[in-house]
């Protein structure tokens, strides 16, 4: 299978999973972010949390800076919220203009900058984990860094009723340009599907997990994993 390494002068300084499970109670996701970052999580929908509670784990693996860039791949903006959006409106006929705000799709990625303490460029980018999209992310941030830059770029899910498996949680990774030390990022022909057999049940991002770990193993670093459940 033909390997090429996108950029020879951006390499992955970091990378971090941090997992959780649909059972997981909501309060314990706040308590535990509010314990690891000082952000108010009132209002955060579960989405930001997982999202954030990820992020905030690259802070013990690198130095992030204050300009860092962060780049998001979700499939949808939380549906827990939408679900209770939804119904309020529908059902009960109850506007919920902070149900709303919670929904918009760029509140993760700020949640997860909040949680780096960064305030450069923020994006989420609708993506699943079909081996179409599931790069766009990556390949986004890769193009938007100029030499000396640094972006997170991350990728969360919430469960979602159409698939099976509880598993949730949020992969990310440090990209820096013009670093000396760090691992190359390197792709292949095919979408980057490693040939070894993927865990069961399959974590949504789970060919987004297997890169990252078959890609930093190849230099012999491994990807830091955070449970929570």
């Amino acid at each position: 299978m033909a390997m090429a390494t996108v950029n020879p002068n951006i390499r992955i300084t970091a990378a971090v999973r941090f997992d959780t499970d649909a059972g997981t109670g909501g309060k314990i996701l706040k308590q535990t972010l509010k314990q690891q970052s000082g952000i108010d999580t009132r209002r955060l929908s579960r989405l930001s949390l997982i999202a954030a509670l990820g992020a905030g784990q690259l802070k013990e693996q690198s130095k992030i800076r204050s300009d860092c860039a962060v780049f998001l791949g979700t499939p949808f903006s939380s549906p827990s919220i939408f679900e209770k959006m939804a119904d309020n409106v529908l059902n009960h006929y109850a506007a919920m203009p902070f149900d709303f705000i919670a929904n918009l799709h760029n509140s993760p990625v700020f949640h997860a900058a909040q949680a780096l303490g960064t305030h450069g460029a923020t994006l989420v980018v609708a993506a699943d984990n079909n081996v179409d999209t599931c790069f766009h992310p990556l390949l986004l941030a890769m193009q938007s860094l100029q030499n000396g830059g640094q972006a997170a770029v991350g990728w969360a899910y919430e469960h979602q009723a159409a698939h099976a498996d509880t598993h949730e949680g949020s992969i990310w990774i440090v990209l820096e340009a013009g670093a000396e030390q760090g691992v190359p990022v390197v792709l292949n022909d095919e979408g980057t599907q490693t040939d070894r057999p993927s865990e069961k049940p399959q974590y949504y991002w789970q060919n987004i997990a297997d890169w990252i770990e078959a890609v930093m193993a190849q230099e012999g670093r491994d990807v830091k994993k955070y449970t929570l459940a």
